[in-house]
């Protein structure tokens, strides 16, 4: 019999020999392990309900009201009238006033210049000599008129009618009774021609001028037409203003507007004298004029040259809204309905600024604004107002 025994020795060299095959069950084992009671010990979420999110949007009061529509443009101030003074009659100027020099004033009644009135005063007086020997010529025919009545009702008497041939014409002086007449009417002509030159000889201001320019000097010798000078009423003063033609269409004749004028910070009243019917070739405008009477005693009153802005106003809207840009989304205004869901609508824009904007009402009285800004918004999602002014 055989008997099998080992020693110490050999069972450790067993031992190590099966040991590198239980390391990777063991750690195997060892993770499946560490997996479960991780697992096990994780927090479970808890359960919510599937509801949908709310917008938080900011809103605005808004209160409806009357918009006057506007227009502002802008020109420059000219003369409404100018004067070319003009000699109407031959002579020498005797008299020309010291203010009628460039720059100087001509008031109302201001005597401005005279031509020596002696030669005209002696034509008007030969002629009203005229006048009167042609009315002692009528009188005189006139004695004779009666004369060659009596003589005609005694040859009547005398003559039988059917027996000779009468030219009664003649006979009364009616041709001499004509001619009379006539004499009388060209030296009253004649006269009065005379005294309309001695008029026009001198010159005295019926509007407020200012001389642009003068061109002769007393003593000079004028021949009627001579230019003498330049003047420009200042008191009556218009403004050319140019419009595009959908703002000149609403603008009508007699309107009143207002003219500033940024130098001086004064702002006057005027009113619209003339459209003209016209589009300007080159800038493709409507030209208008306003007109404006200055006050010549107020030193800020307005002058040719000013550059001013006028301002147009127009009929007023009723029922419109006044809101900030920021509640417009291109063309649009989202609402917060009384359901306190979005809601959108078209809006039409009557004048806008660059912080606001002026709309027709579209907004129900359960409705409110929404100026805040939203990202992809969408009608009929839920909203939640955080804010209002």
């Amino acid at each position: 019999m055989t008997i099998n025994c080992k020693t110490p020795s050999a069972n450790l060299l067993i031992a190590s020999r099966a040991m590198p095959k239980a390391i990777p069950v063991l750690f195997i084992a060892f993770t499946a392990i560490i997996s479960f009671i991780i697992h096990a010990t994780a927090p479970s979420p808890s359960i919510k309900a599937d509801t949908e999110t709310a917008i938080s949007v900011n809103v605005m009061q808004v209160d409806k009201g009357a918009f006057t529509p506007s227009y502002t443009a802008y020109g420059t101030v000219i003369a409404k009238n100018t004067l070319t003074l003009t000699a109407q009659v031959d002579g020498q100027l005797s008299y020309l006033a010291n203010n009628l020099i460039e720059g100087g004033i001509l008031n109302i009644g201001d005597s401005a210049f005279q031509q020596d009135p002696a030669d005209l005063q002696a034509v008007l007086s030969q002629r009203q000599a005229e006048v009167e020997i042609a009315s002692a010529q009528l009188a005189l025919e006139l004695g004779e008129q009666r004369i060659a009545e009596k003589d005609y009702q005694m040859m009547l008497n005398d003559f039988n009618e059917n027996q000779w041939s009468l030219n009664l014409e003649l006979l009364l002086r009616k041709p001499q009774l004509s001619q009379a007449k006539a004499q009388l009417n060209i030296a009253h002509n004649s006269m009065n021609i005379a005294a309309r030159d001695l008029k026009r000889s001198q010159w005295s201001s019926d509007k407020h001028y200012a001389v642009e320019s003068r061109t002769v000097s007393q003593g000079d010798y004028l021949v009627k037409g001579d230019e003498i000078a330049k003047l420009i009423e200042i008191n009556q003063l218009r403004v050319p203003i140019y419009l595009p033609r959908e703002v000149a269409s609403r603008v009508t004749t007699g309107q009143a507007i207002s003219l500033y004028q940024p130098d001086t910070k004064r702002t006057v009243k005027a009113y619209v004298s003339h459209i003209f019917p016209m589009l300007d070739s080159k800038i493709q405008l409507q030209k208008v004029f306003a007109e404006y009477q200055a006050d010549l005693k107020d030193p800020t009153s307005l002058i040719i040259g000013d550059f001013v802005e006028a301002r147009f106003l127009f009929t007023p809207i009723e029922n419109t809204l006044n809101v900030p840009l920021s509640a417009i989304d291109n063309h649009n205004i989202w609402l917060v309905s009384a359901n306190n869901t979005l809601k959108r609508k078209p809006i039409t824009i009557l004048s806008q600024d660059q912080s606001s904007a002026v709309i027709h009402n579209v907004i129900a009285d359960d409705e409110q604004l929404i100026i805040s800004k939203m990202h992809s918004p969408q009608a009929g999602l839920n909203v939640r107002v955080v804010g209002g002014v």
